[in-house]
């Protein structure tokens, strides 16, 4: 049976770990990015048998484009992966409107318009699993307000689909992870103080590794989490617990 999966994002570093794991784990990735992003993954390393289309969850055409290009007439998908999102840090007298309305488009915004035009295409039973952040759940990274309320927002989108799509089995969940290993971007730095001070905010006493954000995705969109729907998993080292 087909086991194609849709995973925005996919040609980031926890877009990447995700295609990977579902990859190993039988499934049938599609890493679905920005033409630039996906363009310079060098396919060795994206791994055989992983397929990437170009998509701008920021634009519904495109969004349209991607889901068309890749599935074959009548032919249907067992999940997807809402992975998409950018970090702009919002310091106050600082905030660029630019960005600002960039991170709705793409963090809240962009996840609804993938998931609008992707629900005819799943077959009834299978799962969309949602990537939120720590942030939405934790206000100590000065200046990612704006970040952390799209993310608190992932949250809330999820819950709400979930009750939506229950009547055909589908099953929404979110996973929020807290800082992962990846080069940091210059907002990411700015809001976390760099990975010393993430790493002493967990209980764990340091930050996550993409993979293991890849494993707790594979693990809500396979049987094994059959009933579980409309949560957030945490995979944050144990940071908003303490």
């Amino acid at each position: 049976m087909n086991r194609k999966v849709i995973v925005t994002g996919g040609a980031g570093v926890i877009g990447l770990a995700i295609c990977r794991r579902l990859l190993a784990g039988g499934w049938e990735p599609v890493a679905a990015d920005l033409e630039p992003a996906v363009g310079a993954v060098d396919p060795v390393e994206h791994g055989a048998g992983v397929r990437t289309v170009v998509m701008d969850v920021s634009d519904r055409s495109s969004v349209e484009d991607a889901f068309a290009a890749v599935l074959e007439q009548g032919e249907l998908l067992v999940g997807i992966v809402n992975c998409a999102g950018i970090l702009r840090d919002s310091f106050l007298g600082e905030l660029d409107e630019a960005q600002l309305e960039l991170m709705f488009q793409v963090n809240i915004a962009g996840m609804a318009r993938v998931t609008d035009v992707g629900a005819p295409y799943l077959r009834d039973g299978s799962a969309i699993v949602n990537v939120g952040s720590l942030t939405g759940h934790f206000a100590r990274f000065t200046g990612a307000s704006v970040y952390g309320a799209t993310k608190a927002g992932v949250a809330a989108y999820t819950r709400y689909l979930a009750n939506e799509l229950a009547p055909r089995g589908i099953r929404v969940n979110n996973v929020a992870p807290g800082v992962i290993r990846a080069p940091m971007s210059p907002s990411m730095a700015r809001v976390s103080g760099g990975e010393d001070v993430s790493a002493s905010y967990a209980m764990l006493r340091r930050i996550g590794e993409p993979h293991e954000v890849a494993e707790a995705v594979e693990f809500l969109l396979s049987e094994r989490a059959s009933f579980i729907t409309a949560q957030t998993l945490l995979v944050d080292g144990g940071v908003v617990a303490w």
